[in-house]
This record gives C-alpha cells, structure tokens and sequence, in this order.
C-alpha cells in the first residue's frame, strides 16, 4: 500500500489565526491598553512635566489592572466576533488621543517634543496601514456625508474660535497694534466711509497708506449691522473656516475619494497655522487661505470670468498678495498649459501692485514697507531691485538668511502636519506654488513672519495645503493611507499643543476678571467722543468710537497732553509715562479695578 499523506498539525498560531488573532495583534492589544492606562491617568493629573508630581498622584495598581485587563478583553471580543481591525483601530484611537491629550498638557509650545509624538505615531500607523489593518479600503463615504461634514466642521470651527478669540477683546489683551488700528478704521469707515486712523501713525491718516486693503469693505456691512469690535474677531474666524467648502470642492474636483476629501476637510480644520493665528488680533491676511484655495478651485474648474474675478478679490487683501497671484498664476501657464487665463492673471497682478504701490506712496509717508528686507539692500541701495540683484548674485547669502536655527521650527511646523505631501508631485513645475514661502516667510529677519502665532502665513497656508491635495493624488496604497493617517493626527495633536495655552489662559483670565471688565467697558463709554484721548495699549481698542486718540507706548512720536489720558495700571512703565506727561495738570475722575482716567483741568 501506497503512504498516506499526513496532515500537518495545527499550531497555535492557525488556531489564533481563525479568529484574526495573532502574536502581533496580542501585542498590539496590550500596547492600545498600555496607552489607555495613561489615558486614564492623564484625565487625573495633566501635570506630566512635574514628575514628582505626577509621580504622586497616579495609581500603579489601577494603570497595570488597565492595562491587563484591558489587553485581555480586546483579545477575547477579538476572539468571539473575529472582527479583524478592531485591535488596531483601538489602538491608532487610543494612540491618537493620548498623543493629543500629551500636546494639550503641555503649556510651553515645543516642537522638538511634538516630533517625538510624531515618531510614535508613525511607528503605529506603518503597523496598522501594513496589510491595511484598519480595513480602510471597505469604507465607503459618500460626498454628500463630506458635505455635511464640511458643514458641521465650519459651524463648529466658527462658533468655537469667534467665542474663544473674542475672551481675548474681552479680556483687554489686546493691543493698539495689531487690532486698535482696526477697531478705530472700522468705525471711521462706518461714519465717513473712510479708512482713517489716528493711532496708526499717531497722526489722521488714511490705512491705505500703510496697506492697500480694500477688500475691508466687504466687512463693512456686517460692522454697520453689529457695530462691535467682537464683530471683526467672529467675521474673522467665519472667514478662515469658510475655506472647508473650498477644500470639499477641489477634493471633489481633483476626483479624491469620500475618505480622502473627509480626511483633507480634518486637515483644514486643525491646520495649526489657521485658527491659531486668529488668537492675535484682527488681520486681513487672514483672508488669503480661502480667498485662495476658493480660486484654485475656479482654476480648475476652469471657469474663467470667477477666476479673474477671484484673483482681484486676491489682489485686493493687500498690496503683497501680487507675490502668491503671481506663482498661481506661472502654475497656470506652466502646468496646466492655459496660456491665455494665465497671462491675464499675471498681467493683473503686475498692473495692480504697481497701482497698490502708489495708492501707498501717495496716501502714507513710508511707502510699502520694504524695511523688512533691508538684509538684502546692497551698498545703500533700497527698493526691490536692490533685493533682486542681492538674491541672485548672492545665493549663497540668501540661504544664510533662510536656513537658520529660529526658522528650522517653522518649516516644520508648515510641512510636518501634511507629512510633506506638497512635495509629492509628478509635475515638478507644480512646486512653484510654494515659492512664496521664500519672501514672505524664510527670507525675512522680522521674527514675526516666520511665527505661526500670527497672519504672515495665511498665504502660503493655501498654496500648501492646495499642493497636498494634488500630491495625494501621486501616492498610491498603504504610502497613501499612512501620509493621510499621519497628516490627520498630526494636524490634531499639533493644533492643539498651539490652541490648547491660549484658551486656557483667556479662560482663566475672564473667569477672574468677567465682571471688572465689564464695568470698565462702561466706564469708559462715558468718555465724550469728540475729545482728544491718551490711553494704554492695551486700553485703546476699547475707546475705537473716539475720533482722536492715541496710544502709550507710542512708536512714531513722543507723548503730548490731550483731553483725557485712560492709564492701565497693569502696565507700571506706561503708567509712568503717562503720568509724567501728565504732571499735576489733569484730575482723576474716575476708575474701575486696573484702569483709571483723567481729565485736564
């Protein structure tokens, strides 16, 4: 008789196998436990920094029970409905929420901390996506759930950030700059239809003088309605979310996936450089993220008249807004082969800074600001050809002046939440798009334009954003859905390291002060309007419905006696000044907490 073949015997691993269990889903079911365990202590104590603390106030015995037990019922439910993406769901969950909850603890902003969340985060998603461990490719969304996603995204984003950003008005923390210019020219605006100020220059002058912004009289409207600075900081935070429906839209264009578009529409809301930067002050640069991507949308949708009409709306934001009309507008020619709409953009942008450049000179002592560049004026030559011959025939001196220690965080704070996907482009000639970033951002000196505190990266914020969207489209498989994973939690767990300080501190600084605050703003009230006015800086937006005012400190002329003098005893050393200036001429007539003001006698 012929041998019979024997069967192999099952192993432990064909048992576990049947169940979609295996040794690496064990494992990764007591990892997901381990970090819940830290979860649940982090809910006790937030305070991780302060080891002895921390240390203190934790329970071992209930962190090692979690983490058990917990292991062992992710198993067992594992076993029973052989549900096979349920272990590394929990745990890219688990991992997302402690990676968030660790930013959000966090009081001092580090990015060399958030790259070591990065790091951990990375090594769980490349395990979960391997093999498609999450079963991703099963989900299905349509886009009408995109759509109401979008939706729910810009009500949530809008009512959120115009709450949280107006505790800051409230709160009189903000300044004369950047938000009393605005609170003053609004007003004026609303009286005389003119854009004037007094405390931008210390003398009546009009904005555009210092910025070509005429797209303020879209505002205009709403502030007539309102008339309110929290007016300004809720329009504001509609406006920034209201480049959503602009991501929906090109996602939907570019042929993206319900899942990739829902993904992109997470990435938007929690960009860190967007609602973050709403923290500080009113700003129309603010404007240029949707402006912007409203625009690429119409490019690519290639309707022609809304796109011309978007790019002056673009132009219209400010006088440097040329510089991304321009890129967009070389994207044009040179990538998608119009010829004809790309000229014309190009032409409207060089005819309208020319015009924007004067209306400047003509309207402002100072001109465009080109001070901002001086680094690059060669042998007492100013202007922009100073600038051109600098950065061409010195390239060397140029990426001196980009790539320094201060600027490094930045870059990553741009591309790291996007995993670098702008990057991923078959047409090189698609990267255009991100020059911008080389003038307004990593060329300049002025520490301000390379801070995602505040409004200088609006502009770039689109182009980078727009160009994920296409790269996304270059990448294929698991590198596809681990840049998307990543970019999500990332954008998470970033936003929140840089929101989570501001709202905490305008919380705690309202819950202390709401009803002084709102018995000064009474105070104040009172003061006549067509009086002359000194006030703090931090004093003066609060007084933007009085004709002539300026403010301490004061950067373009000394300190003159007016009317009144509104002193905000917060600040001793403007105090001081004031009172100085004062002398024994002015009388108290009234005061509420930390603010006090004098009339002349």
């Amino acid at each position: 008789m012929g041998n019979k073949s024997k069967k192999a015997p099952v192993t432990l691993k064909d048992k576990l196998s049947k169940y979609n269990l295996s040794g690496e889903r064990i494992v990764a079911a007591f990892v997901a436990s381990f970090m819940l365990g830290y979860v649940l202590q982090m809910l006790s104590n937030k305070n991780f920094y302060d080891l002895n603390t921390y240390y203190n106030s934790i329970s071992f015995v209930a962190f090692w029970i979690v983490t058990v037990i917990g292991g062992i019922a992710l198993c067992a439910v594992t076993y029973l409905s052989k549900l096979s993406c349920l272990i590394p769901r929990t745990l890219i969950c688990v991992t997302t929420v402690l990676s968030v909850m660790f930013a959000s603890a966090n009081n001092a902003v580090d990015v060399y901390f958030l790259i070591g969340i990065a790091i951990v985060d990375l090594i769980v998603c490349l395990w979960c996506v391997k093999d498609d461990k999450l079963e991703l490719q099963k989900i299905n969304i349509s886009y009408k759930t995109c759509l109401i996603s979008a939706i729910v995204l810009f009500v949530t984003t809008s009512i959120f950030f115009s709450y949280y950003t107006s505790l800051r008005y409230q709160n009189f923390q903000n300044a004369t700059f950047d938000f009393g210019i605005f609170t003053q020219m609004f007003e004026n605006m609303a009286t005389t239809g003119a854009p004037t100020t007094t405390v931008e220059r210390s003398y009546e002058m009009s904005h555009f003088g210092v910025h070509f912004s005429p797209v303020f009289y879209l505002f205009l409207p709403g502030y007539m309605i309102f008339r309110s600075p929290l007016y300004l900081i809720s329009a504001q935070a509609v406006c920034v979310a209201a480049g959503i429906f602009a991501v929906y839209l090109i996602c939907k264009k570019l042929g993206l996936s319900g899942k990739v578009t829902l993904a992109f529409e997470v990435i938007y809301a929690f960009y860190p450089c967007l609602f973050n930067g709403c923290f500080y002050d009113f700003h129309e640069n603010k404007l240029l993220t949707t402006i912007i991507l409203f625009l690429f949308y119409f490019i690519i949708s290639e309707k022609t008249i809304i796109t011309l009409v978007m790019s002056l709306l673009l132009l219209s934001v400010k006088e440097d807004a040329a510089i991304y009309l321009i890129v967009i507008a070389l994207y044009v020619i040179i990538t998608r082969k119009k010829y004809i709409v790309g000229s014309l953009m190009l032409s409207l942008s060089v005819i309208y800074f020319i015009i924007a450049q004067n209306v400047v000179a003509s309207m402002g002592e100072e001109g465009v600001m080109m001070w901002r560049l001086s680094d690059y004026f060669v042998n007492g030559e100013e202007g922009f050809f100073s600038v051109f011959k600098s950065i061409v025939f010195d390239v060397g001196y140029l990426f001196k002046m980009m790539f320094t220690a201060d600027k490094f965080p930045f870059i990553i704070w741009m591309f790291l939440p996007l995993m670098f996907t702008p990057f991923a482009q078959k047409q090189i000639s698609t990267l255009i798009l991100l020059l911008p970033i080389i003038p307004i951002n990593l060329m300049q000196s002025w520490q301000y334009q390379y801070n995602i505190d505040y409004q200088y990266t609006y502009g770039v914020a689109a182009l980078i954003i727009f160009c994920a969207m296409v790269g996304i489209t270059n990448l294929k498989g698991s590198t596809k859905r681990l840049a998307l994973l990543m970019s999500v939690i990332l954008c998470m767990t970033l936003a929140t390291s840089v929101i989570t300080p501001k709202i905490r501190n305008n919380t705690i600084y309202e819950e202390n002060n709401g009803m002084k605050t709102e018995a000064i703003e009474e105070m104040l009230h009172a003061i006549p309007k067509d009086k002359s006015v000194t006030a703090g800086h931090f004093i003066m937006p609060h007084l933007y419905f009085i004709d002539e005012i300026y403010t301490v400190p004061d950067y373009y002329k000394d300190i003159e006696q007016t009317d009144y003098f509104v002193i905000d005893t917060r600040h001793n050393e403007n105090a001081q000044l004031m009172r100085d200036v004062m002398k024994n001429d002015y009388t108290l007539v009234d005061k509420e907490y930390f603010v006090e003001v004098y009339k002349r006698k």
